[in-house]
């Protein structure tokens, strides 16, 4: 069994259409069903989200690595960025600009939960690192 690993960089939600397009040109190596292909991109783009609004503090940069580790049957995808401290898993995050403190904006997180087999959140020196995998019966190749 042969484990391919590809990494992409984004700088911010503007950079999401590309991340879908290169994405979707991976699943097909796992052998990843077009629904499996389909429910993982929208956990990108939830996830991507999340920590562009969740872990930016004012005018800072987050940067947002992804890395996509395929296998026959699965799929791995590690999102690490370097913005405040944000568990994207949590159900909620506070709103920034908000008035109250005590404001908060709900995440993708149980669409995120529903899509994905497996979720880990790990805060590691200055980063934040989510580990998602979703694995699927691999369709039979050409």
């Amino acid at each position: 069994m042969t484990t391919t690993t590809l990494s992409l960089q984004l700088m911010d939600a503007a950079d999401l259409p590309h991340a879908l397009r290169w994405l979707g040109g991976h699943f097909a190596e796992a052998g990843a069903p077009e629904a499996a292909a389909a429910d993982l991109k929208e956990v990108l783009g939830c996830v991507a989200v999340d920590i562009f609004h969740a872990g930016k503090v004012r005018h800072q940069t987050v940067h947002l690595y992804l890395e996509l580790e395929l296998d026959p049957g699965r799929v791995r995808l590690r999102f690490t960025d370097d913005g405040r401290p944000f568990d994207p898993l949590s159900e909620a995050y506070p709103e920034h600009g908000a008035k109250r403190s005590n404001t908060l904006v709900r995440t993708g997180s149980p669409l995120v939960r529903q899509l994905t087999d497996e979720q880990h959140y790990r805060r590691t020196q200055e980063h934040n690192v989510l580990e998602l995998i979703r694995y699927f019966d691999p369709l039979p190749g050409p």
